[in-house]
């Protein structure tokens, strides 16, 4: 989509950041599977089965989360007169 609106822009900018990081973090705990997890005071030890099942949790939301389905390209003034 193009569009000349700033709001939409900066409103699709924020969002596509906010994806990319939680994506990254997500991300973070597949790429660690040795690492202990953290939630809030408990701590889940990498090899239990509570942590497997959290990464199998982790890579279906990462696969639900997938790509953003839309792009936001600024026009030109030029673009927006034709």
């Amino acid at each position: 989509m193009q569009t000349f609106d700033p709001e939409v822009i900066e409103f699709t900018s924020q969002l596509q950041r906010w994806h990319e990081s939680r994506v990254a973090n997500l991300k973070l705990l597949l790429d660690n599977p040795t690492a202990e997890l953290k939630i809030g005071s408990v701590t889940v030890e990498s090899d239990s089965d509570l942590a497997k099942g959290l990464r199998i949790g982790v890579s279906l939301a990462l696969d639900q989360l997938g790509k953003l389905p839309f792009s936001v390209t600024p026009c030109t003034e030029e673009e927006e007169d034709e």
